[in-house]
């Protein structure tokens, strides 16, 4: 096991840090077990007071900094708090990527950050994204 997310083992069960931790960008990640040995799930998370729209994506290739691949997403928005997307091989690869956005000006949206994440070694756990201030 490891903290770092590209590591073959996998993240460490009960990591909970922040992954990034400036004012509008508050996001702390933290790595539970998942049932399903052969999948990955990604969970998304605001607080109540949190009603503008966050997203989460999960990209199986990375190439350099850019993502590539077919998207999964999940998104919160208004009084939806949590959303929960499994994930399962073939699109978890050793050289993936989280990407974060928010609600920005004018309807656009801000990108919040990327973290590379070696979805293989992490089947079987469920990796939480709680976006903890806007």
């Amino acid at each position: 096991m490891s903290d770092n997310p590209l590591s073959d083992d996998g993240l460490d069960i009960g990591i909970n840090t922040h992954i990034r931790d400036e004012p509008g960008y508050r996001v702390r990640l933290s790595v539970e077990s998942f049932a399903e040995d052969q999948a990955m799930e990604m969970v998304l998370r605001t607080p109540q007071e949190i009603t503008w729209w966050k997203s989460l994506s999960y990209f199986p290739i990375m190439m350099g900094w850019s993502s590539w691949g077919p998207e999964s997403r999940v998104e919160t928005k208004d009084d939806a708090h949590e959303a929960a997307q499994i994930l399962y091989a073939p699109s978890l690869t050793s050289m993936g990527a989280f990407q974060l956005w928010k609600g920005g000006f004018m309807g656009f949206g801000a990108y919040a950050g990327q973290l590379p994440i070696n979805g293989w070694a992490n089947a079987g756990r469920r990796l939480i994204f709680t976006w903890e201030e806007d």
